[in-house]
């Protein structure tokens, strides 16, 4: 069973309890109740950030699988000072892919730019070569 379901259901409990509790008129038996019932807040309130913080780790775990993936499956060799992937037309960022884990193509520098090497990238704006 969800538990926050469960702390649900005690908290309705705990309301069926209040209602016995004014025909009662003792104020030993409130004094508990009124604790149980703040002992209950407490724990849904804990349930629900224990959920939250479940899920951000799922989403974490699933974004470095995906990382370690594209790690594993491209290993790139280093050539005129950007990454090729075998089986991949281009040549790639370095930065881009060390950083960021992104292929991203590099275009030719030409003109007086090629004094700054031979290959520049659109996204992170680096020269290569």
């Amino acid at each position: 069973m969800d538990p926050v379901a469960s702390i649900q259901a005690a908290i309705g409990t705990v309301g069926k309890l209040r209602e016995l509790a004014k025909k009662i008129e003792e104020a030993d038996f409130r004094m508990l109740l009124a604790d149980l019932s703040n002992d209950l807040a407490d724990a849904k309130v804990e349930a629900a950030e224990l959920k939250t913080r479940l899920a951000q780790a799922l989403e974490d775990n699933t974004r470095l699988e995906k990382q370690l993936n594209t790690r594993q499956s491209a290993t790139p060799q280093l050539q005129q000072g950007a990454y090729a992937f075998e089986g991949q037309e281009g040549l790639f960022c370095t930065a881009c892919f060390d950083a960021h884990d992104k292929k991203i193509r590099v275009t030719p520098l030409t003109g007086p730019f090629r004094t700054f090497g031979k290959w520049s990238c659109p996204v992170c704006n680096a020269n290569l070569g």
